[in-house]
C-alpha cells in the first residue's frame, strides 16, 4: 500500500512539474530563437549598409573587396551596372547559387518577400513556411549611371544555430525530469514517511496492548471458571485474583487513555501554582508504607531555602512521582535506598524533580527505549506492562519540559523531570 501510493504521488507529482518545466523551457527556447533572429536581422541590416556607404564612397570596385566584404559579413553582394551584372566570370564570381535563386533581381518562382518592421529596407524570402532569406535592396544613381545592389544571406547557419540549441534544450529537459523525478521519489517518501511510522506504530501499539491484556483476561476468566465449581469458601481466592487482575487492566487501560489523548493533542492540563514541596512531601508520605513493606529504604530531599510556585497539572506531576518510584520500588533489589528530592538550582526559569536508586541501573544501550510503548527490556515485573514511563514522558512534553534517565555515579538510575517555571503552551 505504501510503495503503491508512493509510486502514484511519484508520477503525478513528476508529470504536473513536467508540463510546467517542458512550458516554461518552450517559452525561453521561442523567446532565444526570436531574440537570435532579431539580432541577425540588426546584423545584416547594419553591415548591409555599412558596405553601401562604402561603395557610394568609391569610385573602383574590385572583386577582391567585394570578396573580402562577403567573407567578414557573411552572406553574398550581387551588383547591376545598367542591369549588366560585374564581375561576371572574374575573379569574383557573382553567379546566383541555388538558395538565393528566384529572389534576384525580384522574387519569383512563388517565393515571397516579406518586408520586416524594424529595420528598413529589409526583407525576409520564405519558401512555405519558414523564412529562408535575408534580402536587402540598394540603388546608387551617378554619372547617369544606375548601380543595383543586392545583399542576400542565407538564415540556414541561424536554423543550425537554433537547432542545436533545441537539442541542448531537449537534453536539459529529458536530465531535468529525470532530476525531477528522483526529486519526487525521495520528497514523497519524505512525506509519507510521518505516515507510515504512524501506521508502523498504530500496528505495533494494536499488537501491544492485544498481548497485554489476553494475559489477564486469561486469568480472570479462569479465575471465573473455576470459582463457579470451587466450594464457597474458596471462592474468596478466585474472587481476589480476579479483582487483582482486574485492577491492573483498569490502570493500563488509563495510562493507554492518557497515550491515545497525547497523540491526538488533547491531553488536557489544569494548569495552576504549585507547592511542589508540599506535593513531593504527600507523595513521600504515600509511598512510605509500601517501601517498608518491600524492604526498600525511602527518603525524600528537598532545599532548606524557599522555592517559587510552579505554574503545572498538579494531578499529572504526581502521577509522573507515582510512577518513577513505582519502577523504582518494582525493579530494584530489596534493602536498596531510593530517594525522592528536588533538583538544586538557582529557580529562575524551570525546576527539576528527581528520583534516584542504587540499584543495578539502566544499560547505556536500552536508555533511549525505556520511554517506548510496551517496552520492558529483560524485565518481566508483575503488573509492569511497559507503559508507565511512556506516559510520564507525554505528561512532560505537554509541560513542555523534559523527562530524562542517566546512571547515577555511584550506580543506580538517574531520573530527572524537569519544568519550567511558568508554563507557555504555544
Amino acid at each position: 500500500m505504501y510503495h503503491k501510493v508512493r509510486i502514484h504521488l511519484t508520477i503525478l507529482f513528476t508529470l504536473v512539474t513536467s508540463v510546467l518545466l517542458t512550458a516554461l523551457l518552450s517559452v525561453s527556447f521561442y523567446l532565444s530563437a526570436r531574440q537570435q533572429f532579431s539580432l541577425q536581422l540588426s546584423s545584416f541590416a547594419g553591415q548591409s549598409q555599412t558596405v553601401v556607404d562604402s561603395i557610394s564612397e568609391q569610385n573602383i570596385l574590385t572583386a577582391d573587396w567585394l570578396t573580402s566584404r562577403e567573407k567578414a559579413a557573411g552572406f553574398r553582394i550581387y551588383l547591376w551596372d545598367n542591369d549588366v551584372e560585374l564581375f561576371h566570370n572574374r575573379a569574383y564570381s557573382s553567379s546566383v547559387s541555388s538558395v538565393y535563386s528566384g529572389y534576384l533581381p525580384a522574387p519569383t518562382d512563388g517565393r515571397t518577400l516579406k518586408q520586416t518592421s524594424g529595420a528598413a529596407d529589409i526583407s525576409v524570402g520564405y519558401r512555405g513556411i519558414f523564412p529562408e532569406i535575408l534580402y536587402y535592396h540598394k540603388q546608387l544613381v551617378r554619372n547617369n549611371s544606375t548601380l543595383k545592389i543586392y545583399f542576400l544571406q542565407s538564415l540556414n547557419p541561424l536554423y543550425a544555430h537554433v537547432k542545436t540549441s533545441l537539442f541542448l534544450y531537449i537534453a536539459l529537459l529529458i536530465g531535468s525530469e529525470c532530476l525531477l523525478m528522483l526529486f519526487c521519489w525521495y520528497f514523497t517518501g519524505r512525506l509519507l514517511k510521518p505516515l507510515l511510522d504512524s501506521q508502523i506504530s498504530q500496528n505495533r501499539f494494536i499488537a501491544g496492548v492485544s498481548h497485554e491484556l489476553r494475559t489477564p483476561l486469561a486469568v480472570i476468566l479462569a479465575n471465573a471458571s473455576a470459582c463457579e465449581k470451587a466450594p464457597v469458601k474458596e471462592q474468596k481466592t478466585f474472587f481476589q485474583v480476579i479483582a487483582r487482575e482486574g485492577a491492573q487492566m483498569s490502570t493500563m487501560l488509563e495510562q493507554l487513555l492518557t497515550l491515545s489523548r497525547a497523540d491526538s493533542h488533547g491531553l488536557a492540563l489544569r494548569i495552576e501554582a504549585a507547592d511542589l514541596q508540599t506535593l513531593l512531601l504527600e507523595t513521600y508520605e504515600n509511598f512510605l508504607p509500601l517501601a517498608t513493606d518491600s524492604g526498600h529504604h525511602l527518603t525524600i530531599r528537598l532545599p532548606e531555602t524557599e522555592i517559587p510556585l510552579c505554574e503545572c497539572d498538579s494531578f499529572r506531576i504526581r502521577q509522573v512521582c507515582h510512577i518513577l518510584l513505582h519502577n523504582a520500588l518494582s525493579y530494584t533489589p530489596e534493602g536498596c535506598s531510593i530517594s525522592l528530592f528536588l533538583a538544586d538550582g538557582s529557580y529562575e526559569k524551570e525546576i527539576s524533580i528527581g528520583v534516584q536508586d542504587n540499584g543495578p541501573g539502566i544499560p547505556t544501550a536500552e536508555q533511549a527505549k525505556i520511554f517506548e510503548r510496551f517496552y520492558r527490556g529483560h524485565s518481566e515485573q508483575k503488573g509492569h506492562h511497559g507503559l508507565g514511563l511512556a506516559v510520564a514522558k507525554e505528561i512532560a512534553a505537554a509541560h513542555k519540559g523534559s523527562l530524562k534517565v542517566a546512571n547515577a555515579e555511584g550506580g543506580g538510575a538517574l531520573f530527572i523531570l524537569t519544568l519550567p517555571l511558568r508554563y507557555n503552551p504555544s
